[in-house]
């Protein structure tokens, strides 16, 4: 064949390629150079570029005109695959075109395709109804193209309209697109004949789309029974003895093909193969744009969930820090306050209105503290290096407040450097060192204690051993002497033993609170322990209450006697005094002691005078008091919570003003007690 190439290159890669492959080329720069070749000589194939028609085309009916003896075919090429790049041509009514970059593969298919067609051409000339229908089929790819484009990002929509678009304009009985995954291709869309096999799978070895999707090419076939290249097994399957294969391509590489089937053989020809390939163009474009706006959203919905990542953080950073038991600042180098947290807002009084940036040390406390803390806010900013310090900073209200202030150094990402610090009241820490000279004492009261009953139990034990001599004695000399001779000896002596007694039990309390292995848990007779506890606070109890006893048999608790007397005495003590003093008929303190399940309850209720829901809330916090100064120290109860959790119990309180308080105490059974079931014996006693 001869073609005829309108380009100024002169050595179009096109028309070199064309004549690598043994065909006849002519280059002209001008329209009007082409136009004398047209009228002189025979040619076959006109060759155009695309920038050549955008402005005008109708340059290009005039040498069809011209061209005798009949009309040449048109090869249109475009520089992209884009519907600008591509509208000339069709505009142009172009019968072929090519995409650069122009492979000598595709360049030979399309050679063959206009040789085809040049022949088929020549036999249907005078055939106004396949002119029409050439037409036609061109005006349904405009308007498919359009339909695309209305179709937006539905993917699968644009695959189902250009399935059913190309079976109809080729008169096929199915068509479907067809997607690499995992080393098969899959149906991905269907219509006609294959709508019933959508989702269908075949290897991508030995198979005609196979075959077109490795070598990227387009693949047809006349009848599947006779094509080696074709998996028999799989057409005859879905009925199929005709079909056209089309690469679909995606970032130049081709992940899936269009397909035409047919039940008849050699149904397609060279416009069947044209339409299909401007169909998969269609298809492969609406991919891209697929794929960009899913790059495009992923980003998006990356980008959202940085930003909620970010703002969660802050979330929890202000969290954290409006529920730390610090007070927290942050300023710039000239001493502006620029984020403070909720315990610094409170305990300078600032509401949530007060402009930061307006505020500075004089404005929060007294001179003489804001020339300080501005001279160690300098020291650190100077030096850059983390600074700690103590000091004073009055509350609002005047009340003395001590600080232990750290203060270092905060970098934003500008660049700009802050100061950052958080401060810690020590107020209390004076009472605890004063109270810790308190423990000092009772420690060595406590070591005294114990001294003194081991010296007083060695002559204990003479006093009762010479009574119960002098009581055998007795009885033995009352034998001899007038009846009611001895009685009173006898009422005398027994007074003497039960005094005796009585001592006996107040050194062995003594001992039982003067122990110093009160870090050693063991298994405890919670009973024992309440009865020395009881001892030790009659004297506060006489005069106030009746003490009421209801004990249950429980299992021994995991603790230490020592620790859980000084609880019980606290709790008995304070429940005496919460009763006030001369009417012990009419008032009670009652003391239960009962099992339950794996822990044993311990509960102290008394009918004193309660308390209020807001002294109730603190009763256990350290050096909290109602009484007046001097008398308490406001650890007793504290102290009470450290050592039962200490030893995995709890503590709790129920109150009420008017109607007295009880204190209950839960403790755990000891691990050898936990295999017994105590006994369920129930025992009144009222002392």
């Amino acid at each position: 064949m001869k073609y005829l190439c309108i380009s100024a290159d002169l050595q179009h890669p096109v028309a070199e390629e064309l004549r690598r492959q043994g065909q006849e080329v002519l280059v002209r720069a001008e329209a009007s150079e082409a136009g004398v070749e047209l009228v002189h000589g025979r040619v076959d194939v006109l060759i155009v570029e695309a920038e050549g028609l955008a402005e005008d085309a109708r340059w290009l009916d005039a040498l069809r005109a011209r061209a005798r003896p009949e009309e040449p075919l048109v090869l249109g090429l475009s520089r992209s695959a884009t519907d600008e790049g591509l509208a000339p041509l069709l505009a142009a009514g172009v019968d072929e075109f090519l995409v650069a970059p122009f492979s000598p593969v595709e360049l030979r298919a399309r050679r063959h395709l206009l040789e085809r067609r040049s022949a088929k051409r020549r036999q249907h000339q005078t055939s106004e109804a396949a002119a029409r229908g050439e037409m036609e089929r061109l005006a349904s790819i405009i308007q498919t193209q359009g339909d695309v484009t209305l179709a937006g990002l539905d993917l699968a929509g644009v695959m189902s309209l250009l399935c059913e678009r190309a079976r109809v304009l080729c008169g096929a009985d199915g068509a479907a697109v067809a997607l690499v995954e995992d080393g098969y291709v899959q149906y991905q869309a269907a219509t006609g004949c294959l709508l019933p096999h959508r989702g269908f799978r075949l290897p991508v070895e030995g198979s005609l789309t196979g075959t077109s999707l490795l070598r990227g090419e387009v693949m047809r076939t006349d009848d599947t029974e006779d094509d080696v290249r074709v998996n028999v097994r799989a057409t005859r399957q879905v009925g199929v003895r005709s079909m056209v294969c089309v690469p679909l391509w995606r970032e130049a590489r081709p992940v899936g093909a269009l397909n035409l089937c047919s039940r008849q053989p050699n149904a397609f020809d060279d416009r069947d193969v044209r339409t299909l390939e401007l169909m998969a163009g269609l298809l492969g474009a609406a991919m891209g744009n697929a794929a960009e706006a899913e790059a495009r959203q992923a980003l998006m919905e990356e980008r959202a969930a940085a930003l909620a990542a970010l703002q969660e953080s802050q979330a929890l950073f202000a969290a954290f820090m409006n529920h730390s038991p610090v007070v927290a600042y942050m300023k710039d180098e000239q001493g502006r306050r620029i984020w403070v947290n909720e315990p610094y807002r409170r305990f300078f009084g600032l509401s949530e209105s007060v402009s930061l940036d307006r505020l500075d040390d004089m404005n929060l406390m007294p001179p003489e503290s804001a020339d300080r803390v501005r001279r160690e806010d300098r020291a650190v900013l100077e030096s850059g290096l983390a600074r700690a310090s103590e000091g004073m900073i009055p509350a609002p209200d005047g009340a003395e407040r001590h600080w232990l202030t750290y203060r270092f150094i905060v970098k934003e990402h500008s660049g700009r450097r802050l100061l950052g610090g958080v401060s810690l009241d020590v107020t209390d820490r004076k009472a605890m060192q004063a109270q810790l000279v308190v423990s000092d004492r009772l420690a060595a009261v406590g070591t005294l204690a114990a001294g003194v009953a081991h010296e007083i139990n060695n002559p204990l034990a003479f006093v009762l051993s010479n009574l119960s001599f002098l009581s055998v004695e007795l009885q033995s000399v009352a034998r001899e002497l007038p009846p009611g001779r001895t009685s009173e000896m006898e009422e005398v002596l027994r007074e003497a033993v039960d005094g005796a007694h009585r001592v006996r039990q107040i050194v062995r309390d003594l001992r039982t609170f003067s122990r110093g292995d009160d870090e050693v848990a063991t298994a405890v007779n919670l009973q024992a322990v309440l009865e020395s506890a009881i001892t030790m606070a009659r004297g506060e109890l006489k005069m106030r209450a009746q003490i009421i006893r209801d004990y249950r048999d429980v299992p021994p608790v995991e603790g230490n006697e020592g620790r859980f007397g000084q609880v019980f005495l606290n709790l008995l003590i304070n429940a005496a005094h919460a009763i006030p003093e001369g009417r012990p008929e009419q008032n009670e303190v009652r003391v239960t002691l009962r099992p339950q399940g794996e822990r044993v309850i311990i509960e102290v209720q008394d009918t004193g005078v309660g308390m209020a829901p807001d002294v109730r809330a603190r009763i256990f916090d350290p050096f909290f008091t109602t009484k007046p100064v001097g008398v308490g120290t406001g650890l007793g109860l504290s102290i009470c919570h450290g050592i039962v959790t200490g030893f995995g119990g709890d503590i709790s309180v129920e109150s009420e003003v008017g109607r007295g308080s009880t204190f209950r105490v839960c403790l755990p059974v000891s691990q050898r007690a936990r295999e017994l079931v105590p006994p369920m014996t129930r025992l009144h006693l009222v002392g």
